[in-house]
């Protein structure tokens, strides 16, 4: 069977509306594909809350007008519906007659169509698309679409989805409302087809869908770390209890700030440990030093980083060289050839340091999740001149 791939009519030679002028549209402007294999990938079970109610509320009274259209009413006027009317509606409209030959189409039919079929062509019957596919992907012929079935079985069709594409190869997603019309003996005569693209409702609901997933991921990924850092979390009293927790979900709530800013692609590893050492660095004084090459932090390293920093941080406050007023710090990473992270907490300045009798809370929870969680090493060196720290994280 051909098809007529010309231009698309002018209103005066397409009758049934007054359409004005119009040209070619890209209604599906998020799909354009070289081959006839490659098909849409939004899903077809995504939820159906955008779907909108024009079409299944207007059906009926597109129906009665195509009645008037097909002659079922004598003595009036074929058609008499206002067509500035139906160039108002956010729906396509098409008439076909009992063998499927299509009667009549609207502008918005033949935009979506990317084309104008030939007005009752044998070779143009039950739609003017040029090619549609089933939701599943699979070859969906003219003569098993939607309008056949209804005008051989004479049963309505109501928020029916098809893929359809154009001959310029866009494809979209048109949802079908195909109303059966009958004479007065209960005979089929034709049927209306309302219809309307959703390539962008789809892709909506999609990422709707997407973004729901990947909410629930990152949720269970903030709790799970931090109930491990509450868990890890001792002190003798309750007052410094609460203070240690509140420091360590304070690292966490800052380094989630910066997924923010990046759409949760990670967090800038030069802008974390800025963050997490603000307090230390004053306008007089550079008392904390930060080098290292641009590295982009998926979220859970990024987390582990925010952890151990605030940890560091927090010990040499109280113990190291950040308790006195000469003390520095510089933080300085860089990126190994097997794309290996290494990361260097360097004290000096600070009171003399003794190595520890017995490993801290701080240092365990340094290492479960450094080793535990992200299959990383972390080794300290209580110097004379003060603590230095060395992270290894594998490549992400």
């Amino acid at each position: 069977m051909g098809f007529n791939y010309g231009p698309l009519q002018r209103p005066e030679e397409a009758p049934w509306f007054d359409c004005g002028s119009y040209t070619r549209a890209s209604y599906f402007p998020r799909q354009r594909n070289a081959g006839a294999s490659v098909m849409s990938n939004v899903p077809s079970d995504a939820p159906r809350s955008f779907r909108s109610k024009p079409v299944r509320s207007s059906i009926e009274v597109v129906a009665k007008a195509a009645r008037v259209a097909l002659g079922l009413r004598n003595g009036e006027e074929a058609f008499e519906v206002p067509a500035r009317l139906f160039e108002q509606l956010p729906f396509a409209v098409y008439l076909c007659d009992r063998d499927g030959l299509v009667l009549r189409f609207n502008r918005r039919a033949a935009e979506l169509w990317g084309r104008s079929p030939k007005l009752r062509d044998p070779n143009e019957r039950f739609c003017g698309s040029y090619r549609m596919f089933r939701p599943d992907g699979s070859l969906l012929p003219h003569h098993q679409c939607p309008m056949a079935d209804v005008l051989r079985t004479g049963v309505s069709v109501r928020q029916q989805e098809v893929h359809i594409e154009r001959p310029d190869g866009l494809r979209g997603i048109a949802l079908v409302d195909i109303e059966a019309l009958k004479d007065s003996d209960g005979n089929i005569v034709g049927a209306v087809n309302c219809f309307q693209d959703i390539t962008e409702r789809k892709l909506s609901e999609a990422q709707i869908i997407n973004l729901a997933r990947e909410a629930e991921h990152r949720t269970k990924n903030i709790l799970a770390t931090v109930l491990a850092t509450v868990r890890l979390s001792h002190s003798d009293t309750a007052d410094d209890l609460k203070q240690l927790i509140e420091g360590r979900i304070d690292a966490l709530a800052k380094v989630h700030a910066l997924f923010v800013q990046s759409h949760w692609t990670g967090a800038d590893l030069h802008r974390l440990v800025s963050q997490e050492l603000l307090p230390y660095r004053t306008e007089r004084e550079a008392r904390v030093r930060v080098d290292g090459p641009a590295v982009m932090l998926e979220p859970t390293t990024a987390q582990t980083i925010a952890i151990s920093l605030h940890e560091l941080a927090t010990n040499a406050a109280k113990y190291g060289s950040l308790s006195v007023a000469d003390g520095h710090v510089e933080i300085a990473w860089s990126l190994a050839a097997d794309g290996r992270l290494c990361l260097r907490w360097i004290e000096s300045g600070g009171p003399t340091v003794t190595p520890p009798t017995y490993r801290g809370f701080g240092t365990r929870i340094m290492e479960n999740i450094i080793a535990g969680q992200l299959r990383g090493e972390v080794h300290f060196d209580w110097r004379d001149q003060g603590l230095t720290c060395e992270i290894a994280l594998p490549p992400a």
